[in-house]
């Protein structure tokens, strides 16, 4: 379903002016509805690559395909498209929502920016499939745990009907306790709704829990 092949990156290092290679010649492939894990750790060049494909950031050599289709630089249409096929899920949630606007009124901006119509009965279908009740939508970002912050985040990439989630480090910021309910969470809507998942992560023991597969970056290399 995702493809890539042979993804390089490369990045100035500002105190000597040098380049620097953060990912070398990397390919992966993920069918649907399987979930990978992408473990390594600090500068380990993960989190660069989840931005590589999902085309938040550049390659400067490879190839990225989605459903058969490259997309390495798709425009328009084409982009949109994968962008509501393939969402995001970072391990800060509250940077995607807007402050000054209401948890309900960030859901609603789901629809407007891929044209879809305004659908209340999926909102609610998609709040109780993550346990929120619906009163929250009536409050801000800043009126909410960081535990919610992430359930309305899932709502709004679920309300698109995705293939794919890419989930960077998702839980790292939660307390504990919450880790896990967001853990089992996402592993029960993955079942229900047979998605593909891109786990990042430098955490062996949940990549194997969550994950059908285990994918290792070292140096900007799979291993």
């Amino acid at each position: 379903m995702l493809k890539a092949e042979n993804i390089s990156k490369s990045f100035v290092d500002r105190s000597n002016g040098k380049n620097f290679e953060l990912l070398h010649n990397v390919s992966l492939e993920l069918k649907p509805g399987e979930a990978v894990a992408l473990m390594g750790g600090s500068g380990s060049g993960k989190s660069t690559l989840a931005r590589i494909l999902l085309r938040l950031l550049p390659c400067d050599t490879g190839k990225i395909y989605f459903q058969g289709q490259d997309i390495t630089n798709a425009t328009g249409k084409d982009l949109s498209s994968f962008r509501r096929n393939v969402q995001f899920i970072s391990q800060r949630p509250e940077s995607f929502l807007d402050p000054r606007q209401t948890l309900g009124s960030s859901l609603q901006e789901a629809f407007t920016v891929f044209n879809l119509p305004y659908d209340e009965e999926k909102i609610k279908e998609m709040l109780d499939l993550v346990k929120l009740n619906a009163e929250l939508l009536q409050r801000y970002p800043h009126q909410v745990s960081g535990g919610e912050i992430q359930r309305i985040c899932l709502v709004r990439a679920l309300l698109l009907e995705p293939k794919l989630l890419v989930l960077d480090e998702p839980t790292s910021m939660l307390d504990i306790s919450v880790q896990a309910q967001i853990l089992h969470l996402l592993r029960d809507i993955r079942k229900e709704k047979q998605l593909a998942y891109l786990f990042i992560t430098h955490d062996k023991q949940l990549a194997e829990w969550l994950c059908d597969r285990v994918l290792h970056i070292e140096q900007g290399k799979l291993k």
